[in-house]
């Protein structure tokens, strides 16, 4: 039988600069591939026949997209076996740490015709000035609007049921874990809810929670303390011995969107926009949050400028992320023509060869 793909991102721009969950991602492995090459889609094409050998042979996978670019894959990771296939070149930057044991470096640099670089390398140097200034742009206009987003609670923190929220939490602790307690050390794993990307927020919402039997939604006012829930959620459950999953959140990358807790196929999700779903299935259920405040019209005026200067932040973010998005396309595509595909075969299929006779998957 097949294994199954969950897609997401393993990057996303947020208020305080592009936050990647891949140094969690190469700890949570036993076993690492760095694939080195300049930026490229070529890679992309590999990670997806990497996926699929593992699929094929039953294993779970998951695939982390490029915010930049629809269907770029930048890493394959391969549960259970823990094993990681990572781009590891601009605009993501890692070294191998465990020479000769769990990490292992893929270079395709000679698999590129120093002739032709030389003939696009002032071109390219000229376009990747331009793009990292649209980039600085776009990160300038996401710090406005996480900025804004923390005026935005301000309204709501104040006269909050505070004791009523609590008890409330309190009754969900109890419910969820009653008397469970395991005898291990708990694992606490690290992902992304999703990012703004150049055609607006994205995430992958579905694809996380195919299969799950318990999603609670929780529904709230910016400053209800969804966040705050979440993590006490997360440490309660560590502390009875359960694996958890953070799901760190696309615009403040301190504060999360998600638990998973696996062991009991529950998620708790913060389903507010961006990013708002309804129950749809057996097993989801609404946590409101919202009854611990009375949302006024006067509180609906107070915000309602702020909202508008968030959302046109959010607006001009998406079309300097368009811009850098088009340029770092061209980058990659020039690269592209510069590479000998009979080379390049050869060093793919190497990889393939070596990862189809593991003793180990």
């Amino acid at each position: 039988m097949n294994g199954t793909i969950t897609h997401q991102f393993g990057r996303a721009f947020t208020g305080q600069g592009v936050k990647n969950i891949y140094s969690d991602l190469i700890s949570e492995a036993r076993k690492v591939y760095f694939i080195k090459s300049p930026p490229t889609f070529k890679l992309s094409d590999l990670f997806k026949q990497v996926g699929y050998h593992y699929v094929k042979r039953g294993y779970d996978i998951e695939w982390f997209y490029d915010p930049l670019h629809a269907d770029t894959i930048e890493a394959t990771f391969v549960k259970g076996s823990r094993i990681l296939f990572i781009q590891a070149s601009h605009p993501i930057s890692f070294e191998p740490k465990f020479y000769g044991t769990t990490h292992h470096v893929v270079s395709f640099y000679e698999a590129y015709d120093e002739n032709k670089l030389r003939e696009h390398g002032e071109f390219l140097r000229e376009k990747t000035l331009h793009s990292e200034q649209w980039l600085d742009k776009a990160l300038q206009t996401m710090t406005n609007a996480k900025n804004l987003h923390d005026e935005w609670e301000v309204p709501y923190i104040s006269g909050m049921d505070w004791s009523g929220f609590d008890a409330q939490a309190e009754a969900l602790l109890n419910e969820t874990f009653t008397t469970l307690k395991f005898n291990k050390t708990p694992q606490r794993t690290h992902r992304l809810m999703g990012t703004l990307t150049p055609e607006g927020a994205k995430d992958y919402f579905d694809s996380l929670t195919k299969g799950v039997k318990r999603r609670i939604f929780i529904k709230g006012y910016p400053g209800s303390g969804k966040s705050t829930l979440m993590k006490r959620f997360a440490e309660k459950a560590e502390s009875l011995g359960l694996d958890t999953q953070w799901g760190w959140c696309g615009l403040d990358c301190n504060s999360i969107d998600y638990v998973w807790l696996p062991e009991l196929q529950t998620i708790l999700f913060d389903s507010t926009s961006p990013h708002e779903y309804e129950p749809e299935h057996a097993g989801d259920e609404i946590y409101d949050v919202k009854k611990f405040r009375d949302s006024n019209e006067a509180n609906h005026i107070s915000v309602d400028g702020i909202v508008a200067r968030y959302k046109e932040e959010i607006f001009h973010a998406t079309e300097y992320l368009q811009v850098y998005s088009t340029d770092d396309e061209t980058i990659r595509e020039t690269l592209d023509t510069c590479v000998n595909n009979f080379k390049w075969k050869e060093i793919e299929d190497h990889l393939l060869r070596k990862i189809d006779n593991s003793s180990v998957m």
